[in-house]
């Protein structure tokens, strides 16, 4: 009998070192570390968990060259992951466009302004849709450069973020359209062009409205010296991580739209009529599906019912419970603002699916560990010709 109980725990403990060891293995599968070392950023640390196959959420780092601003992002796509990697890789382009006059440091031209430190997402894009993409950022930056209200960081980051939402939601519509995002596609994809570019017209309006129909959360990081900007769209979150006394506190910096924020529940009800009040937010959801109160694409709830039956209707598509009043969602970023101090001592950017398993006070607790636990084990190295006395001081 005791031999028999010593072999099942043996075994025990085999099976659960093996599970160890397996779920190590998938939590370090997609880790990612780069090294900056410059203004406030000593280094980015990134780690990606797929709870859906394939993965909707994707991630990118960057550098504005002309500002100097650094830009980190959690994009966090639902209905499929394509307007996910499209804001992704886009987004970054659209906040340089907008970079303030006092802030520049170097004038370069727009497709010089932006230098990539890393991606979770391919960002090479086909032939047409860069040269749309490069188009509707050079109308964006006339349009910015021109407007006088954009007088802050937090206006052109609401700036970028509401042109590139609007560019995903013309771009989804026929090149024959009115509104459409580029009247010069149809020159390009057609006739004598065509053997130039790999994706036909078709192709491009239906891989573009499939972008549109999906949608993404945001939430990005804008870096500048010791200024902290963090510009928010859906249910994603950002903590910062601030030394207290010997002690690592969490400090929010955004807020998640949804029906728990009572503000957002106020926001929406208040830009549409009284009889819609009820209908609008059933569930816990906005008409009774989606549950983030802001994200880009998702033109289900921003188109009118007539733009949605034609063009939406042939792949499939039906219309939101109650819709009578679109939008009902907007890509408007909520923007807050942190003086960083010697005291901040790192940031955490995640998407919802964090936040639904750990507090911040945890999360923070946790990063604030393994960093200490990492300093620990780095080797000392002692400088030349020192004794154990002066070690030991």
């Amino acid at each position: 009998m005791l031999k028999i109980r010593i072999g099942l725990l043996r075994d025990l403990q085999r099976n659960l070192s093996s599970l160890r060891e397996q779920t190590d293995a998938q939590l370090r599968a997609n880790e990612k570390a780069c090294r900056v070392s410059e203004d406030a950023i000593a280094r980015v640390d990134v780690a990606q968990l797929a709870a859906n196959r394939p993965i909707e959420d994707c991630y990118a780092a960057a550098k504005c060259l002309s500002s100097n601003a650094y830009l980190f992002g959690v994009f966090d796509g639902h209905g499929g992951g394509a307007c996910g990697r499209h804001v992704s890789v886009r987004l970054y382009d659209y906040i340089c466009a907008a970079v303030l006059q006092k802030h520049t440091v170097r004038e370069l031209p727009l497709k010089e302004r932006l230098r990539w430190l890393f991606s979770s997402v391919d960002r090479n894009l086909p032939t047409v849709f860069k040269n749309v993409h490069e188009q509707n950022v050079e109308n964006f930056h006339r349009h910015v450069v021109s407007n006088a209200n954009v007088t802050n960081v937090r206006k052109s980051l609401q700036a970028a973020f509401c042109a590139l939402d609007e560019d995903i939601s013309r771009g989804a519509k026929p090149v024959n359209k009115p509104g459409c995002a580029n009247k010069n596609i149809e020159e390009q994809v057609d006739g004598k062009k065509m053997e130039h570019f790999d994706l036909r017209k078709t192709d491009f309006e239906r891989m573009s409205l499939n972008v549109a129909m999906s949608g993404s959360c945001a939430l990005v990081a804008h870096i500048r010296e010791d200024h902290l900007h963090v510009a928010n769209v859906g249910d994603s979150c950002a903590v910062l991580g601030v030394s207290d006394h010997g002690a690592t506190i969490a400090r929010l910096m955004s807020r998640a739209h949804c029906i728990d924020n009572a503000d957002e529940v106020e926001r929406i009800r208040k830009a549409h009529p009284i009889c819609e009040s009820m209908a609008i937010l059933r569930g816990g959801r906005l008409l009774s599906e989606l549950y983030p109160l802001r994200a880009f694409g998702d033109v289900r709830y921003k188109w009118p019912e007539t733009t949605q039956k034609e063009l939406l209707e042939p792949f499939g598509s039906s219309l939101p419970p109650g819709l009578q009043t679109p939008p009902y969602l907007t890509a408007i970023p909520e923007v807050f603002y942190h003086h960083l101090t010697p005291n901040d001592r790192f940031l955490v950017l995640a998407s919802d699916g964090l936040w639904e398993w750990l507090e911040p006070d945890v999360v923070v607790r946790l990063v604030s560990d393994h960093s200490l636990g990492a300093q620990t084990l780095t080797p000392y190295q002692p400088k030349p010709g020192i004794n154990i006395d002066q070690v030991n001081e």
